[in-house]
Order: C-alpha cells, then sequence, then structure tokens
C-alpha cells in the first residue's frame, strides 16, 4: 500500500521542483540502476542505501532479509523456538509489543474490523498498481505527469485521444 505512495511522492516532489531525483519515474529506476547510475536517497547527494552497488547485491541482501521472516511463516511460529528466537502470537501470526505496539489487537471485534479493512486497502492498492503498469506501458510516463497532462487539456489529452492516436 505503502510502495503506491512511494511511486506518485518522488515524482510529484521532482515535477513540484521541491527535491530533484535522479530518476522520478518508478518505472525507471530500475533501469537506471541496471545501466549503472547512482541513486540517492530522498535525492539527497550521498544519501545511498544500497551504495554504489549494483542489482545483484540489492537481490542478495533482499533474499536474505526475507528468509527468516519466510521461513518462521512456513513453519509456523514455533519453528523458531529451537533458534532461541520466541515470539507471542499463534502459529503463523505473530502478535504482543513487536507486532503490535499499539495494542489494536486487544479488541477482538474490533480487531476483526481492521482486519477487513486491511484487506480492502490492500486490494485498492493492487487495482492502483494495475492503473500504474497500463499507463506506462501506453504513455511511457509516469502518473503524475499523466495526471497533470489530463487536466491541463481534459479533452485532448485522455484515454481515448491515446487509443485514436494508435
Amino acid at each position: 500500500m505503502l510502495a503506491s505512495l512511494g511511486v506518485v511522492i518522488p515524482e510529484l516532489l521532482d515535477l513540484l521542483g521541491i527535491v530533484h531525483f535522479v530518476e522520478p519515474v518508478w518505472w525507471r529506476v530500475g533501469y537506471a540502476k541496471l545501466q549503472g547510475d547512482t541513486l540517492d536517497y530522498l535525492g539527497i547527494p550521498g544519501l545511498r542505501i544500497a551504495g554504489g552497488q549494483g542489482v545483484i547485491v540489492i537481490a542478495i541482501c533482499q533474499a536474505l532479509l526475507m528468509v527468516g521472516p519466510e521461513y518462521a511463516r512456513y513453519c509456523g511460529i514455533e519453528a523458531l523456538e529451537p533458534l532461541g528466537i520466541y515470539l507471542p502470537g499463534d502459529e503463523n501470526y505473530p502478535g504482543g509489543l513487536l507486532f503490535d505496539p499499539l495494542g489494536l489487537s486487544k479488541d477482538p471485534v474490533a480487531f476483526e474490523e481492521l482486519k477487513v479493512k486491511e484487506i480492502k486497502n490492500g486490494r485498492l492498492a493492487m487495482v492502483a498498481w494495475l492503473g500504474f503498469y497500463i499507463q506506462a506501458a501506453l504513455t511511457g510516463k509516469g502518473p503524475i505527469e499523466n495526471l497533470f497532462e489530463h487536466l491541463s487539456d481534459p479533452l485532448h489529452k485522455n484515454i481515448l485521444s491515446l487509443f485514436n492516436s494508435m
């Protein structure tokens, strides 16, 4: 869900001139990294989460970071006890202070409602991503740039005019 904001915010900040990014459009960032460009985090020169490393190093780090949580999810939380890791909660859904610092699960009725809201928000985010993919494939531009073009001339810059030009 936050990734949807991550698509929109960098492009918006760059177009408004608040922060300059090497590449603000979400689908071009990976390509820029593959070409060897150095991408600064938040547009701050020198602030590099992945350093000057390539995509392979980033993929290895991501795999290493996800092995533990995915192993725990697959085997159940009890599978971590031989390793000396004890997490509160049931078999596949941990709880406790680490996973619920605000105590949102104390009221069971409200907690069930929050679960449904999270699923609905996740589905909305997936629909947003589908829109991001389609507009990137059809226009080759970012979503904010497309929005600004549409708002500047709604009658001539819309999806129907895009299909007419094909």
